[in-house]
């Protein structure tokens, strides 16, 4: 036996370039050895490249697909505390680095979620830099019981 969720879904509405070049803007000119571009030459050549920019980002949440490459990162280790041993490996922690394309999207899909949790009552912004999510109503689940018995 399964079941199916009914619930609210969020509507992807398309983004614009200048959002897109805001983002672009605001990110730190730190890039990932997966990255073909460096971000400094990526920000310059902004004006050129922020439409397909757009368009990639657009394609990929209106198809619901997230091509592989995009998922590839780098990991590196990263020493916990700068006083603890570094021949013992579990002082370490991973710290994954995706492409910039990436994490333009994943910025673009922060943004629309977070304007989804606000509008429906599920999150308070706060002043805090952190967002947190306080359940403000039980949200209400339809559950729809398929038999698989004849």
């Amino acid at each position: 036996m399964s079941f199916r969720v009914s619930c609210k879904t969020i509507e992807y509405n398309g983004s614009c370039e200048s959002e897109i070049h805001k983002v672009l803007s605001n990110c730190p000119n730190k890039q990932s050895d997966s990255d073909p571009i460096p971000t400094w030459l990526l920000k310059e050549c902004s004006s050129v490249l922020v439409p397909t920019i757009t368009n990639i980002v657009n394609l990929s949440l209106t198809s619901s697909q997230f091509h592989h490459i995009l998922k590839e990162s780098v990991i590196s280790p990263l020493l916990k505390k700068s006083n603890l041993d570094k021949d013992q490996l579990s002082n370490y922690r991973p710290i994954s680095n995706l492409s910039l394309i990436s994490k333009i999207i994943e910025r673009i899909v922060k943004s629309r979620l977070t304007d989804h949790l606000t509008a429906n009552k599920y999150l308070i912004l706060t002043s805090l830099p952190t967002v947190n999510i306080i359940p403000l109503k039980q949200p209400s689940y339809t559950f729809t019981i398929i038999s698989s018995m004849p």
